[in-house]
């Protein structure tokens, strides 16, 4: 590898929570796990740069973080949210979240996982709300 077409590549790693995100939804939906390699492959290779978020105050300060989108077909858009840990440029990623558009359950998720919602009952109700949230997706029981 040249290092031009070196300098153009990423650094992308995961927290724990991330891995554990991808696991599972490989387990329950393997062409959307399929399709968020794809992501994250073209994200390390530079091909694509993750949209920046914004701090509101139902995720907290999310400013560092971006978003890159996941489609499927039949399948609920999905979100990969990463944290630039590096300079800025989205050159040194870290994957903090993967789950569902839907509700914003990723940046939720993500905001809870950072620490950036803060004020105690606000992070209680996040909790509370994405139990809800995950609760009401399970399949019934046979």
């Amino acid at each position: 590898m040249t290092s031009q077409s070196r300098s153009k590549g990423r650094h992308v790693t995961f927290l724990t929570e991330a891995v554990n995100d991808l696991m599972l939804l490989n387990t329950a939906r393997p062409a959307v796990a399929r399709a968020v390699v794809s992501v994250l492959v073209r994200l390390e290779r530079g091909v694509i740069t993750p949209t920046r978020l914004r701090s509101f105050t139902k995720t907290g300060d999310l400013s560092d973080c971006g978003k890159l989108t996941v489609l499927v077909e039949d399948h609920p858009e999905h979100r990969i949210v990463v944290r630039d840990v590096g300079n800025g440029h989205f050159e040194v990623i870290e994957v903090v979240a993967i789950a569902e558009r839907t509700d914003d359950v990723a940046y939720l998720i993500s905001g809870l996982r950072l620490g950036r919602i803060t004020d105690r009952i606000r992070k209680s109700d996040t909790e509370q709300r994405l139990a809800r949230i995950v609760a009401g997706r399970k399949p019934k029981g046979r």
